[in-house]
């Protein structure tokens, strides 16, 4: 039996242990052994033995008795009974007794795998419904999908769990955005290729998969940031989000030391990513949604705005103008005063005109795709050097206005450039947050930054952060660097 069928605690743990006991007291053996395979063949026979400190016999003795454990009429392990007990006792177990308790406890091990099966499903069933409505009260989506990976490692018995999603269109690349075990700060932002795994294969397919070994193929091409995130691990766990073109993929992982996940749990773990990815969607709609009816909005204001207030202030300025004009030689005072007033009201004009574009450039729904922006950003300027970036993205950024995130893509893309340039780094990240200021904070493992950089190439972000009240920090040492560009957000 696999970790999941038979783990400390379970119905089928007591009832084993229960059966040895019983085994060992009626037939007069010194000991009982009960042994259950695995009917995959890929994990250690599961034993129990009663009383605890006699040990697990490695084969028959002259006094032992073994007879076999069977379940509707297949075999799914043995009962052995070892040695004499002191005089009076019987000299050998009695087997009639012996083939007495195996056929009884055959369906006793049975039922109980059921139930403890159907105890496992609810299980799954229910931490679907709650991820679920988490994500549909509007919970954070990053927060959920943590809260997700953290209850997959949980039922699925996993030392890590991992969610990774495509951010920039780029169905070739998943980038991991929660992550649950060991290391899993350094993880999170880390993107992925796909090409010539077998993560990438169960992801396009959008079908659950067990697999044995690491997700990468050995040599695959690409296949290095896997085997570096996998090093250690061996059995997975893979649950696509939805079908046919999935969110994301689920991965959960075993170090290579336990035993493989069980078939059984492929079923409940797939209902639950349905649930996921259905909530994720419904959520993900309702949000573009939103966007649609802001942009509206906007659309609604700007036109009205062109249309009704700009004619009106223009009508009134043309009809100043006129009176001032017609003034000029009774009260040239008055009329000097009038054409001030108007030259303020064309500068009213001219920054409504200058409200209406921002409103119309923001219900661009490309101005809004703020995570798919960031992604590509670091992308296209990290692709082909010897750098592994990381991307994490905190905070609904997707609903920061057009001009703020307009700023915010110049400053990421300044940084991750410097960095690319001048830093000589082997690991960077970037953290996006969008929680009460907007802030954007970017590390690298480097040499640091040359002081002509600090002190030139940095004076524009900086200029970026104080015309919104914000700053701009930079830590700089000789084997560290850190960027951390903050402003306040709108009220």
């Amino acid at each position: 039996m696999t970790d999941d069928a038979a783990r400390p605690g379970s119905r089928v743990d007591e009832l084993l242990a229960e059966i040895v006991r019983v085994a060992a007291r009626h037939t007069g053996a010194t000991s009982a052994t009960l042994r259950l395979h695995d009917p995959r063949g890929t994990a250690p026979d599961h034993s129990v033995t009663a009383p605890p400190g006699a040990g697990t016999p490695d084969g028959p003795g002259d006094d032992d008795l073994e007879v076999p454990v069977r379940a509707h009429g297949t075999g799914i392990g043995t009962l052995r009974l070892r040695g004499r007990r002191p005089a009076p006792a019987p000299p050998r177990p009695d087997r009639a007794l012996a083939e007495a308790v195996a056929s009884v406890a055959g369906p006793a091990i049975e039922h109980a795998r059921r139930l403890d099966h159907a105890e496992r499903c609810l299980a799954w069933s229910r931490a679907g419904t709650e991820i679920a409505t988490a994500l549909l009260s509007g919970t954070a989506s990053d927060d959920v999908l943590r809260a997700a990976a953290a209850r997959v490692a949980e039922l699925a018995e996993a030392d890590a769990v991992g969610v990774l999603v495509p951010l920039s269109g780029d169905e070739d690349t998943l980038t991991v955005t929660a992550a649950i075990g060991p290391g899993a700060e350094d993880v999170e932002g880390v993107r992925i290729p796909l090409a010539g795994s077998r993560l990438g294969a169960a992801h396009r397919s959008g079908v659950p998969r067990l697999l044995d070994e690491a997700i990468a193929r050995p040599g695959a091409p690409k296949g290095g940031v896997i085997g570096e995130l996998a090093g250690g691990y061996g059995p997975t766990l893979l649950l696509p989000l939805g079908r046919p073109t999935p969110l994301g993929t689920l991965v959960a992982l075993r170090t290579r030391d336990r035993a493989p996940f069980d078939p059984a749990v492929l079923e409940p773990a797939a209902a639950f990513a349905t649930h996921a990815a259905v909530a994720l969607e419904l959520v993900r709609s309702q949000q573009r949604e939103r966007r649609l009816q802001v942009q509206g909005d906007r659309d609604r204001i700007a036109r009205d705005l062109h249309d009704h207030v700009v004619q009106r202030i223009f009508a009134t300025a043309l009809a100043l103008d006129r009176i001032g004009r017609s003034l000029e030689e009774a009260a040239p005072e008055v009329a000097g005063r009038i054409g001030a007033r108007v030259d303020e009201l064309d500068g009213t004009i001219a920054r409504i005109r200058t409200a209406i574009f921002q409103l119309q450039s923001a219900a661009d729904p490309s101005a809004t795709a703020v995570r798919s922006r960031l992604a590509e950003v670091v992308r296209s300027i990290t692709d082909g050097e010897p750098l592994r970036p990381a991307l994490r993205i905190r905070g609904e950024v997707d609903d920061l206005p057009a001009d703020v995130v307009g700023d915010l893509i110049a400053v990421v893309r300044e940084l991750v450039t410097n960095v690319v340039r001048h830093a000589g780094a082997t690991r960077m990240t970037v953290t996006v947050t969008a929680e009460g200021g907007l802030s954007a904070v970017v590390t690298d493992d480097g040499r640091g930054l040359p002081e002509v950089v600090v002190r030139s190439g940095l004076v524009n972000l900086a200029d970026r952060a104080e015309r919104r009240g914000g700053r701009l920090t930079v830590s700089s040492g000789p084997s560290a660097t850190q960027i951390e560009w903050t402003v306040p957000l709108p009220g």
